[in-house]
């Protein structure tokens, strides 16, 4: 796969299913689920459309199961994410909703330029 460029800042908010599309891999993305799994070297999470995620971590990551999270790390070319950054999304966090927000934004070329660089 050729080597992207890509914008400083700039990472596209993924579900589950388009962790399986090879147009972000080897890119920086964002990905928010729920950990349902911490084994020490990887989370299962379950993303924002139900679908299931690995993401590997590093050995002294905390994370809670139960927690949702927005995970920001690389994509990488079997589909699991390299965890960089992980942050708290609350209790209340509405995944169907964000879910939506996301199907229509990467759908839909009104919105490109509001989530492209």
């Amino acid at each position: 796969m050729a080597e992207q460029q890509q914008e400083d800042g700039y990472y596209p908010r993924l579900n589950g299913q388009m962790l399986q599309n090879p147009r972000h891999m080897g890119g920086i993305i964002s990905l928010v689920g729920t950990i349902l799994q911490n084994d020490g070297t990887a989370l299962s999470v379950r993303c924002a459309d139900g679908q299931m995620a690995r993401v590997t971590i590093e050995p002294d990551f905390v994370g809670n199961v139960g927690t949702t999270v927005e995970i920001v790390g690389v994509h990488n070319d079997d589909g699991t994410v390299t965890l960089f950054v992980a942050r708290d999304m609350g209790n209340d966090f509405d995944m169907a909703t964000y879910n939506q927000m996301i199907a229509k934004v990467q759908n839909n070329p009104k919105y490109a330029e509001l989530f492209t660089p």
